[in-house]
């Protein structure tokens, strides 16, 4: 019988005010989508317990961390001990995906180790502003280790996004429930 393992990842959400960092964050702790907007103020820490099919216990904790202007001198310290880490962007907002490559990439790959990172268009939902040559020009920019296209409104891909970025941090390929 083999020896059973758990684990304990930090993982922080990043990316442009009103990208839907929190609403993904909640769609995937709850299953649930609220309406009602709050901007975060410097970050909000979730937990998410993951069961793997061989035994293996995860347990994630989620840093969203605020977007605004207000917060740029402060975020780095919330980068510190990250296992991984999820850029935002808004596919009906071509600007939120110019702001990855400008500030978010560069930022995280400033304070941060060798991590993973995945790159979520969120909004899929909505009418898109960017175009699949616009994020493909993105992917070769920051080198993501994966690409989603996702809705906190609707649920698709979400858990998928934060399950894979779960297993390439562990090195598994499945995870279950």
């Amino acid at each position: 019988m083999s020896e059973q393992k758990d684990f304990k990842f930090k993982i922080i959400i990043i990316g442009a005010p009103n990208v839907g960092k929190t609403s993904i964050v909640q769609r995937y702790i709850s299953g649930h989508f609220s309406k009602e907007y709050r901007s975060t103020i410097g970050t909000n820490i979730y937990t998410k317990d993951i069961d793997l099919k061989n035994g293996t216990k995860i347990k994630l904790n989620l840093w969203d961390i605020a977007g605004q202007e207000r917060w740029r001198r402060m975020r780095h310290r919330y980068y510190i001990g990250t296992h991984g880490a999820i850029i935002l962007g808004d596919l009906s907002r071509k600007r939120s995906f110019d702001n990855i490559v400008d500030f978010w990439y560069p930022d995280l790959e400033k304070y941060t180790q060798s991590i993973p990172i995945i790159l979520i268009g969120n909004k899929c939902d909505l009418e898109q502003e960017i175009t699949d040559k616009d994020i493909e020009k993105i992917k070769t920019q920051i080198q993501p280790t994966k690409f989603f296209r996702t809705s906190a409104k609707t649920g698709v891909h979400v858990d998928n996004a934060f399950e894979y970025l779960a297993k390439i941090i562990i090195g598994k390929k499945e995870i279950g429930k």
